[in-house]
């Protein structure tokens, strides 16, 4: 109770200077609709987040939306650059897989089949598969981050908020664009696009991409790249409008990477009383962060496509929506993790998975009052496996590679949901929301485990079956996600908003353990908040204080050579964030998002894998995993007028406080805080055809880790994980039809 009332006076504290702007924005005057921000001015962006077209500040929601010439600018081009634009947000890899958090709530460990607590969306269909969200971030409208959890609209896994990328659709006159990008570490990359009608009824737009890059690292045993870039994609859209009430959108899309990324690096021991597995038997560790020491080069291969046709049907009083998708995944990643050149182990992640949906909209209003009702269905397949052959020199046997530890299975999942919202205008100011979602959902396992220290190592073995497998299971779950919240417009230009909801991650099972399944887990939210744009369009500022109540919380942990997902009691999280743009004369912009976060477990305990000595430990009152208590991005730019068009200067930083990556909350698990720093130099001509842009990113070169954890004692309990981009600096060309 006490720190529910601290966080009240929190939010009253920060909502109490914007509230006074509120009221000598009213006395002024709303004025006319806001041009274009080169005139001085804030203008409107235009979001689907509650699916229906509205601007952004009449949203009673924690929303960031950016537009995609503004993430081309400061060269955005993938969802872990979204750190740079949006508050409360934590990002990081392993294995490949985003690692994507929202206020403290977000992916742990990669296993396969395994879900995040962040809803991706690719234009409207949610993309499972976290191996399968980094290669959508191209040819970009907008995106749309959403705080909070949105159970009633998004439904499942969208307990730490919704991330929505819109691509650019098809133009009836022509249009488009060609980017050429060249940086350091030998980057070029290409982003173009064409779009135009085909009849009078049909438009088509086509957009491709290409980035290859050399490596941020190095292998010191074979010399070669890691961490480099070989990266190919493109996307095809038609819209078709027989009637004008009637509108067909139909897309394809196609990812791959071949290349040598997301090796794990090798961050030290856990215990200075373990040596590294590897060193006593005569190894040697990478000289340093960026690179490894592997009698082998980490190899990534992954490949994503996709189909989804949407029809819209303006019925007059409804109009009915509908959404079909089709998506698959597939990628094969191989590291070292005996972290020396000896050749002792490898790790083999692998999986494969397709998926689809359909949901159905029917939404309309009356007077001020808005309503949606839908239904949805969502069948997912993945075949996932990980491996670790070794060398029985580890175990202190001959010098053997045998096919050692593998889990290997097939999950399935199939959910249904009927929802629904209603935003009940009581007034021309006053609004209730009520909304509800009923989910349903079913997980099957069917795997086998392995551990097979008597046969040589041979890629396609058969599996030989530890006892207890092969096994078949099934669990239904069911579970409601409510939604209530009330909205004020103090004018045209503020809105006050307070809303409950709920949200849930779906349970499911750890592959190769057999165990039962671990159980859904959900969240409480309760949210209050402010946004507000002053009469003369120069100031906006939009302030949320919100506070969580998390049970049976997923938490996952590697054990021996199996992740294995736990259920912790519960968790709490309370905070505030506070995002303002500020035009104190034309042509200049400040611009910065405060995030001031608390989060702690709850009746909770649990055995350190890494140290299982110290025996069942309590963790209450120690911070969630990727949940900084402070995050601070804050940019300023001025635009003038310059030879032949207007040159843009722009600075920023962001800074995140200490981030754990276990639970436990040991400091060499994790990263601490730290600072960096971007600056872009950007000009467009008089005509707005051409552009070029210098940009650096990290211009320190601060070395920061993005995800980690710590690994089997069988090779010495090695930390090992990811790390960030170094400092990046190029150019880019661009021109616009």
């Amino acid at each position: 109770m006490n720190r529910m009332i601290r966080c009240g006076l929190l939010l009253a504290a920060s909502c109490w200077p914007a509230l006074a702007l509120a009221q000598a924005g009213a006395a002024a005057g709303t004025g006319d609709s806001p041009a274009a921000a080169k005139d001085g001015t804030i203008g409107e962006i235009v979001v689907t987040a509650q699916k229906r077209a509205e601007n952004v500040q009449d949203i009673p929601l924690a929303i960031t939306a950016v537009g995609g010439d503004t993430l081309r600018e400061r060269q955005v081009n993938g969802v872990d650059q979204l750190v740079a634009v949006t508050p409360s947000i934590n990002f990081g890899t392993y294995g490949g897989a985003a690692r994507i958090a929202i206020r403290g709530i977000g992916f742990d460990l990669p296993d396969p089949g395994s879900e995040g607590r962040i809803a991706y969306h690719l234009d409207g269909v949610y993309v499972s598969r976290p191996s399968a969200q980094l290669g959508t971030f191209f040819d970009v409208d907008r995106v749309e981050v959403l705080r909070g959890p949105q159970g009633t609209l998004y439904g499942r896994n969208a307990t730490g908020g919704s991330i929505n990328v819109i691509s650019k659709a098809p133009t009836e006159a022509l249009s488009g664009y060609a980017n050429l990008t060249v940086g350091n570490y030998g980057r070029v990359a290409v982003e173009s696009a064409v779009s135009g009608s085909l009849s009078d009824d049909v438009t088509a737009r086509l957009a491709v991409m290409s980035n290859n890059r050399g490596g941020y690292g190095k292998n010191e045993y074979t010399g070669n790249d890691i961490d480099d870039a070989n990266q190919r994609g493109a996307r095809a859209s038609v819209r078709i409008k027989p009637a004008d009430n009637l509108t067909t959108d139909l897309s394809a899309d196609f990812y791959r990477e071949n290349d040598h990324a997301y090796g794990i690096h090798y961050f030290g021991q856990y215990s200075p009383d373990i040596q590294l597995r590897a060193g006593v038997l005569g190894g040697t560790a990478p000289s340093k962060l960026r690179n490894l020491n592997s009698d082998f080069d980490p190899t990534n291969r992954r490949e994503l496509y996709g189909f989804a046709g949407a029809v819209t049907w303006d019925l007059g009083p409804v109009t009915l929506k509908s959404i079909s998708a089709y998506r698959h995944s597939q990628f094969r990643d191989v590291t070292d993790i005996d972290m020396t050149e000896l050749p002792l182990s490898q790790f083999i992640f692998a999986e494969k998975a397709h998926q689809y949906s359909q949901e159905l909209q029917l939404s309309g209003s009356f007077g001020n009052s808005n309503w949606l009702i839908g239904g949805y269905y969502f069948d997912e397949k993945v075949v996932g496996s990980a491996q670790v052959p070794s060398n029985l020199i580890l175990n202190g046997g001959p010098d053997r590679y045998v096919n050692g530890f593998k889990v290997e299975g097939h999950l399935g999942t199939k959910a249904t949901a009927v929802f629904g919202q209603l935003d009940l205008a009581l007034s021309d100011a006053f609004k209730v929301i009520l909304g509800a979602r009923y989910n349903h959902e079913t997980h099957s396992i069917t795997d086998v485990f392995q551990l097979d220290n008597d046969r040589d190592y041979a890629p396609n073995a058969p599996l030989l079956p530890f006892p207890g497998f092969p096994r078949s299971d099934a669990v239904t779950d069911n579970v409601v996600t409510p939604k209530a919240g009330l909205e004020f417009k103090l004018n045209d230009d503020a809105l006050l908003y307070a809303t409950v909801s709920r949200g849930f991650k779906s349970g499911g099972y750890n592959l190769g353990l057999n165990v039962p399944a671990f159980k859904p887990e959900n969240i409480w939210a309760y949210e209050a908040g402010l946004k507000l744009t002053t009469a003369d369009r120069r100031l906006r500022a939009n302030l949320a204080g919100f506070y969580y109540d998390y049970s049976n919380l997923q938490l996952a942990k590697v054990v021996n050579n199996n992740v294995v997902t736990e259920n912790a009691g519960a968790a709490i999280i309370y905070g505030g964030e506070a995002e303002v743009t500020f035009l104190p004369f034309t042509g200049f912009q400040l611009d910065g998002a405060l995030s001031v976060m608390h989060s702690e477990y709850r009746d909770f305990s649990s055995v350190d894998p890494a140290d299982p000595n110290l025996g069942l430990q309590d963790l209450e009152g120690h911070r969630l995993v990727q949940a900084p208590d402070v995050t601070l991005t804050a940019g300023a730019q001025y635009g003038f007028a310059g030879p032949g068009g207007e040159i843009r200067i722009r600075g920023e930083l962001n800074y995140r406080s200490r981030v754990y990556f276990t639970a436990f909350n040991i400091d060499s698990v994790g990263q601490a805080r730290n600072t960096k720093f971007n600056a872009f130099l950007t000009w467009t001509s008089d005509d707005g055809h051409v552009s070029a842009t210098i940009f650096g990113r990290n211009l320190t070169n601060k070395i920061t880790k993005t995800g980690g954890l710590v690994n089997t004692v069988d090779f010495g309990s090695p930390i090992s994980g990811s790390i960030s981009p170094p400092r990046t600096f190029g150019f880019t060309l661009g021109y616009t039809i």
